[in-house]
Order: structure tokens, then sequence, then C-alpha cells
């Protein structure tokens, strides 16, 4: 059986879900929340956005859309200035 994505996606992947889920604010840690961020993260690799910026700038902005802010934190900006140079 074929794997949808190669190594670098997945482990990608699974750091980008490890960084949203560790942003999410305690009384937003729900397995709802988690799924949603995991189905955001595998939809923007599907869309070949596969780079650990690319996915964590995506992780970053389901967590703000579930809390209901539109601010980044200090380390969205860097991902940002990082993706730039990708």
């Amino acid at each position: 059986m074929m794997l949808e994505f190669d190594t670098s996606t997945l482990a990608n992947l699974t750091a980008a879900l490890d960084y949203g889920c560790k942003s999410l604010p305690p009384n937003f840690d729900t397995i709802e929340n988690r799924k949603r961020l995991g189905d955001a993260l595998v939809a923007a690799a599907r869309s070949h956005r596969r780079s650990l910026p690319q996915l964590s700038e995506v992780a970053e902005d389901i967590v703000a859309e579930i809390v209901g802010s539109s601010s980044r934190s200090p380390g969205g900006v860097i991902l940002q200035k990082l993706k730039q140079l990708f």
C-alpha cells in the first residue's frame, strides 16, 4: 500500500499538528478542535503546502479561528518570514 505523503511531509504534518495543539488554550483543547486542526493540515498538504513553515502557518490560522482571534503570535510572524525565504 502506498502512503499519500512522503516521509518528509508526514514529519512536517506531525510537527505542525503538535505545534497547533500546544497553541490551543486549555479551554479550547478538545477532540473536535484537534480534528479540525488535523483536517486543515491534511487539506493543506494535499494542495501542495507541505513545508514546515507553510503547515505551521495553517495550524496557527486554524487556532486563531478556533479562539476567535485574527492576531498572530510572535512565533507566527517569524514563521511568515521563514516562509518567504522558501
